[in-house]
């Protein structure tokens, strides 16, 4: 049993990592892709412009997280969102046509048996 219990969270985190191994940001914008960026954890801070179908935006990378700093659109929705830095998240700015999305290796959020 000692072992069972001391060898188990072992298995488990072994099988079932909690972070991400890697990701990608990857801009879009009318349906291209203009530009991948490797976020890393840290050390990486840069603002560049995006031009989508309303005009320019600006995106903003900060360590291993990024989002849209500004956009011609209104409302603002995509701006208003926020950061990003998990995997499988996406920011979409639907009058620009601009998307930016992580891709990687999502962590997993449940295990049910």
């Amino acid at each position: 049993m000692a072992i069972l219990a001391i060898g188990t969270p072992w298995l488990h985190s072994s099988l079932f990592p909690r972070g991400v191994s890697s990701t990608l940001a990857v801009i879009k914008a009318c349906g291209k892709t203009v530009r991948k960026i490797d976020l890393p954890d840290k050390g990486r801070n840069s603002t560049f412009i995006v031009h989508g179908r309303l005009g320019p935006a600006t995106v903003e990378v900060a360590g291993k997280r990024i989002r849209m700093k500004e956009a011609p659109c209104p409302g603002h929705i995509c701006v208003r969102q926020g950061w990003i830095e998990n995997a499988g998240e996406a920011i979409v700015c639907i009058p620009g046509e601009i998307l930016v999305r992580i891709e990687g290796t999502a962590p997993v959020d449940a295990v049910t048996r």
